[in-house]
């Protein structure tokens, strides 16, 4: 199944390599430009940024082979892309595609052991995934470096004689199975049903996941034998695409897609193509109603386009998406939320949406007043595209999105592995693999007549209105998931309408402001930490220059006004959220401004507020000045009751998530202070009014103290105009507070916290956590190092072996100085009570595995732990990451990360079986139990532990617990 958070490498952006000063933007580009005609003729397109090798290579089977030697990485990994999906399963078993997918990790004939392959990437520090699509299948791994020829050779063998087990299939189902379980409430996939249902007899419109209905025995069809036919027919070497990275040579890396690789049979197969026609007079001018799960108010507009992926290098969509979806003063964004009746606009394209067609969207969150006036709002738009057609069209739009993705390009970072390959294999399928890398950003030219061919087709005759709210009315149900909906034809008198004046009047968006003119770097010292660098009445100042990427013109600001009010007052943590939300919602223009130039400006709460910038270091005084200024949101009475709504209705609507999800999050609530029960925080936002925020804030302003840490391309005169700037920007009469942080409970023996609730989804969902009672690095280390081998034991037995749930596993966890060792689950199969039952006796089952463990075992997993935690970061976020998180910690010697390699260097076989004796055997040991009672369940009994304490208010609990 497509795993929608993983990290996109090849989207991640800005940062830039070079010597001690940068060319002005005109410079730049012209550099990029030609660079990209040279490279794109004869080689892989990739950043000036990026000092990695590339190599592409067509073997003889016909499977196109990307190569990246990096020799700087600790991880190696790979992806295969296989050109085949959903839109190709057979009417009579359909998710055949997902469910082969699953088939394929259960043995091959060189190795037939079910688990061996997860079982070897567990002891080699890997991780595998891999998701189905309409078009695509897709396989990766990662794993240390020095395990990669035997991963390639256990992950080909999936594509060459995989056992496909018939005595299987029943459990397969069922995985499939709880995987659509765990997603049947999710209104994305079930908008997503209804929009492909609603396409007639197009191959789009078949069920997506499979479940225990769709995919089985039946007249005419065997699963097994469809199973293996559609493995025979379309798993074929000249549909394939694959990308491997390692610290190897290309010379080596090509030896080994030589090896793994080239005996994959081509069964020289044309490549599945969709060419079926819809029929827009059956398909389009449609309105279409439907009832979500969660809480939320939005208008879609939805054009079915044609599918022109291949335009690529001049972006038609991706023009048009930009001026819809500007929020420069008078655009259609802009003006609906200066009239209270939207708080955000988006525009986007997805070309493939349906194979051979994609969709243009225009998403619109309304507020009330919106929602009675969506008919308007829909009429204005449709006249706004009107005013693209003849005025918009201007090749200076071109010349500023051309800029900015160059900008992005020209500073592009590395990501993870991982995500690295699987998302070149996915790019390879769609565009040639020299511009793998680079398709989202090349914009080689202006072209006119690919922007109005698009343009033409957003019309009311491809268009389907998307109203989405409770309040919708319905007169069907979605099969295989949860949502009601009505359909009805969009009359021609509203579409004539459409064309008439009297609606609202927009504006195009006006030039950008804030992009960067100048990519001059500070001249960087070595240091070993971050240091106080300013330090005045109130406020301090640290400064660490980037040790690793010394040579990208950007940085990070990050400004803490720390007071700690709402860790213990409930209407203050509510009006910390309502004043985010609505600052968020003033500054939206400036924000996405500051977007496209490369910067990002974010207001966070927490123990007080924290303003961050980030991205380029050029225009970010600009940013931070007019940001700053500001700070006090001027609310009256429909905004702030906007506010509100927004505020509640994302709570409630947090009740419609995952269950695990759920419960990690009803666990981080009780362990640290500061948090509240849902409906206490409903009944508080309720309650406020406008003169209620404007106090606190000013109050908030008035009583805090403030610490600024800076990281990356600042000269301390940046930092002096920062602290300025701040300053101007508090009352004169500001009082500087301790600086407060929310604090921890404090284990202790025989403790047994539980919370239990009834969520809003079917299934169970629950975390049991027993703490270490010693605080420390080397319990944490223990922890760090055997929770792999305990989460990879616990998914085959309770996953693959009795097919219990979808997600399910185990990790150590860090309560401040404490370390927890947990199980998770999300179960559509069993009751709280009954599932507790199977987490115990799981834990005696495991001792047995734990001991059996041997001492060359250990080290391999010893080993991989620690190649993880000494992984160079790739990127600026990741260098920092650990130090700002000693600087919120107070850990001034920014050393957490050391002191943990060390102690994980120290730890022995023996640690870690008396860790996991300290922890989950342990009677003693304090426990911290959350149990997600579904709907499915609530005549099931909650499970009860002996001595348990039921916690009922957070407010009060975290009153009166002990705190570290």
């Amino acid at each position: 199944m497509k795993n929608f958070f993983l990290l996109s490498a090849v989207a991640t952006a800005l940062l830039l390599t070079g010597c001690d000063s940068r060319p002005s933007n005109e410079q730049t580009n012209a550099a990029s430009e030609q660079t990209a005609q040279q490279q794109a003729a004869t080689q892989v397109l990739k950043s000036p940024n990026d000092d990695r090798a590339y190599r592409t290579l067509m073997l003889d089977n016909g499977l196109e082979v990307m190569l990246i030697s990096d020799p700087s990485t600790e991880k190696s990994a790979a992806s295969l892309s296989v050109s085949v999906g959903l839109l190709h399963d057979p009417m009579t078993q359909q998710g055949m595609a997902h469910y082969l997918e699953h088939m394929l990790f259960l043995g091959t004939e060189k190795y037939p052991d079910s688990n061996e392959y997860g079982e070897f990437m567990t002891a080699n520090g890997g991780s595998q995934n891999a998701y189905t699509w309409l078009d695509i299948t897709n396989y990766m791994f990662s794993l240390n470096n020095n395990a990669y020829d035997e991963a390639l050779d256990r992950f080909s063998d999936f594509f060459k004689a995989p056992k496909l087990y018939p005595e299987y299939t029943e459990k397969e189902k069922n995985a499939v199975n709880a995987e659509w379980s765990m997603r049947r409430e999710m209104d994305f996939f079930g908008q997503y049903n209804l929009a492909r249902g609603l396409l007639g007899d197009h191959p789009a419109n078949r069920f997506l996941i499979g479940n225990l209905e769709s995919l089985g025995d039946k007249e005419n069809s065997n699963l097994h034998t469809e199973t293996v036919d559609f493995y025979n027919r379309y798993y074929s070497a000249n549909i394939m695409k694959a990308a491997m990275i390692s610290n190897r040579s290309l010379d080596e890396l090509e030896a080994l897609a030589e090896k793994h690789f080239s005996a994959i049979e081509n069964k020289n197969i044309e490549d599945p193509t969709v060419t079926t026609q819809l029929d827009f007079e059956q398909v389009g001018g449609k309105r279409i109603h439907y009832v979500p799960n969660e809480d939320v108010k939005q208008v879609r507009l939805e054009f079915i386009i044609e599918d022109n992926s291949d335009q690529f290098r001049v972006k038609p969509n991706e023009f048009i998406t930009y001026l819809i979806g500007s929020e420069m003063e008078g655009t259609p964004s802009h003006t609906l939320k200066a009239m209270g009746l939207i708080s955000s606009l988006n525009a986007y394209a997805s070309p493939t949406d349906y194979g051979n067609y994609g969709t243009l969207n225009i998403m619109l969150e309304l507020t009330d007043a919106g929602m009675q006036q969506r008919e308007m709002m829909i009429a204005s738009i449709m006249q706004y595209i009107d005013k693209i057609r003849a005025e918009g069209v201007d090749e200076k739009y071109f010349a500023e999105i051309k800029t900015s993705l160059n900008n992005r390009f020209q500073f592009l970072e590395k990501g993870n592995q991982f995500s690295y390959v699987s998302n070149l294999a996915e790019s390879m399928q769609n565009v040639p693999a020299n511009y793998a890398i680079a398709a989202p950003y090349v914009y080689e030219a202006f072209d006119a007549q690919a922007i109005n061919a698009v343009l033409d087709q957003l019309t009311p005759e491809r268009l389907r209105v998307w109203y989405v709210s409770k309040q919708e009315p319905s007169d069907s149900e979605l099969h295989f998931y949860d949502g009601k909906y009505q359909v009805v034809d969009i009359s021609a008198e509203e579409m004539a309408s459409w064309g008439q004046e009297g609606q609202l009047a927009f504006n195009l968006p006006t030039v950008n402001r804030l992009m960067p003119e100048n990519f001059a770097l500070v001249e960087a010292k070595e240091q070993a930490k971050p240091e106080i660098v300013l330090e005045s009445e109130g406020m301090t100042v640290w400064h660490y220059p980037s040790q690793l990427f010394a040579d990208q013109p950007r940085g990070i600001i990050e400004i803490a006004m720390n007071n700690g009010r709402a860790q213990e007052d409930v209407k203050a943590a509510v009006l910390l959220d309502i004043w985010r939300d609505l600052f968020n919602l003033e500054q939206s223009a400036l924000r996405t401004e500051a977007s496209v130039a490369g910067m990002q400006f974010n207001f966070n709460t927490g123990s007080g507020v924290t303003l961050r910038v980030s991205g380029f270091t050029d225009k970010q005084p600009v940013l931070l000045q007019e940001a700053i200024a500001n700070l006090v949101v001027e609310a009256d009475e429909q905004s702030f009751a906007n506010a509100v709504d927004r505020f509640v209705r994302g709570l409630r609507n947090q009740g419609k998530q995952f269950p695990f999800y759920q419960a990690f999050g009803a666990y981080n609530k009780l362990i640290r202070e500061g948090n509240f029960n849902t409906e206490q925080l409903i009944a508080t936002a309720e309650s406020l009014k406008p003169a209620d925020l404007t106090a606190f804030a000013n109050e908030q302003l008035s009583n805090n103290h403030i610490r600024v840490f800076a990281f990356g391309n600042y000269a301390l005169s940046d930092l002096e105009n920062v602290v300025t700037v701040v300053d101007a920007a508090l009352p004169a009469e500001r009082q500087s507070t301790n600086y407060d942080r929310a604090r921890f409970i404090a284990p202790a023996e025989k403790q047994r916290i539980v919370w239990q609730e009834n969520i809003d989804v079917a299934d169970v969902g629950m975390i049991d956590v027993h703490v270490h009672p010693e605080p420390g690095f080397a319990t944490q280390a223990a922890g760090n190092v055997l929770s792999a081998h305990f989460s990879n034991i616990a998914f085959d037995k309770l996953r693959t072996e009795e097919q219990l749930a979808y997600a399910v596993g185990g990790t150590a966890t860090a309560i401040d100085e404490y370390t927890g060792f947990a199980m998770y689950i999300q179960t559509p199969v069993n009751d709280v009570a009954t599932m507790q039952a199977r987490f115990d006796a799981f834990k005696g089952e495991y001792e047995e595995r734990l001991n059996a463990l041997t001492q060359e075992e250990f080290e391999q997993l010893k080993a991989s732990a620690l190649v993880s935690l000494k992984e160079p970061p790739k990127n600026m976020s990741e260098e920092v990451s650990p130090l700002i998180n000693d600087w919120y910690r107070e850990r001034f010697d920014f050393d957490s990360k050391q002191q943990l390699i060390a102690a994980v260097e120290a730890v022995t076989l023996e640690d870690i079986k008396s860790f996991y004796q300290q922890t989950m055997l342990n009677p003693d040991a304090a426990r911290i139990s959350v149990q997600m009672r579904g709907t499915k369940f609530l005549e099931q009994p909650f499970a009860e532990l002996p001595n348990q304490q039921v916690v009922e208010s957070l407010a009060k609990f975290h009153a009166e617990m002990a705190k570290q």
